[in-house]
């Protein structure tokens, strides 16, 4: 069944054509949540609320843009919320300690645990833009339309989180060269 006879049918009250839905947008949904809050069982959670929130919200779906990039907006906006949540919850506790992962010193590329704590010290507005490019290979035009913002802006923004991105590699870099 196509995409838009699957949408016209949820929004008659197919739960069976939702749940098609779900099923090929799921794992995107869920790397690009997983790649903003960087806890497993955390995304899970926000996924789901994304799916139920989607489903409740179908009638509002005009089409104007695509059915996948108006599901990625609900998704970063779910995700950026949950960890908003969770930085208010967790403002008095401690901190996290993690030990580093063993990485050969020969290796000069980050590893995936070490460009995930990266990703996490990036600001809400970065992390989504390296996420949705580099990790989700959305378009420009994609994460204009999903983030709602012009295209010149996500190309400044990404560049300017790359950027950041790579000094904060560097400074990990010269911490483990100093140990």
């Amino acid at each position: 069944m196509t995409e838009p006879e699957l949408i016209r049918r949820s929004k008659g009250g197919s739960r069976e054509a939702f749940g098609q839905l779900v099923g090929r947008y799921q794992v995107p949904v869920y790397r690009v949540i997983r790649g903003i809050l960087g806890n497993p069982s955390e995304s899970e959670d926000v996924a789901q609320e994304v799916f139920l929130k989607a489903y409740a919200n179908l009638a509002k779906f005009r089409g104007e843009s695509g059915f996948f990039t108006w599901l990625y907006r609900i998704a970063v906006n779910e995700a950026l919320r949950a960890r908003k949540r969770r930085t208010f919850a967790n403002a008095d506790a401690l901190p996290e300690v993690e030990a580093p992962p063993p990485v050969p010193p020969e290796e000069d590329a980050p590893t995936l645990a070490t460009l995930e704590k990266l990703l996490r010290k990036l600001s809400d507005e970065f992390r989504s833009i390296v996420v949705l490019r580099d990790i989700e290979g959305l378009s420009y035009t994609e994460i204009a339309e999903t983030l709602e913002i012009p295209i010149g802006t996500v190309e400044s923004r990404l560049f300017r989180a790359r950027q950041e991105l790579r000094a904060l590699w560097r400074q990990s870099k010269e911490a483990k060269n100093a140990l």
